[in-house]
């Protein structure tokens, strides 16, 4: 279900899924840290995920729509115990 929103708090919320994607994943350094914001970025993105704005702009939802699958991207990367995990084009097999 869709929950419309004013349109500066559609674009603090595309921030703060931006925020969460990029500097606070980047800035956790062991595996508890991960684990932790791995479990509130998957909160905040259930909570963000369904907002809408009927006079938000196409730039404005381009950008939601972008945040939305960028954290989804970050919370994929890493394992419910915390550990990173690589993308497996990267994996090399000897």
């Amino acid at each position: 279900m869709t929950t419309f929103v004013l349109v500066a708090d559609y674009r603090n919320a595309t921030d703060r899924l931006f925020t969460l994607a990029n500097a606070h994943f980047y800035a956790c350094v062991t595996h508890s840290e991960r684990r932790s914001w791995r479990s509130c970025a998957q909160r905040h993105l259930a909570e963000l995920e369904n907002l809408g704005c009927k006079r938000a702009s196409e730039r404005d939802r381009r950008c939601f729509t972008q945040a939305c699958q960028l954290l989804r991207e970050r919370i994929a990367m890493v394992d419910p115990h915390g550990e990173v995990l690589l993308p497996t084009s990267v994996v090399v097999d000897r």
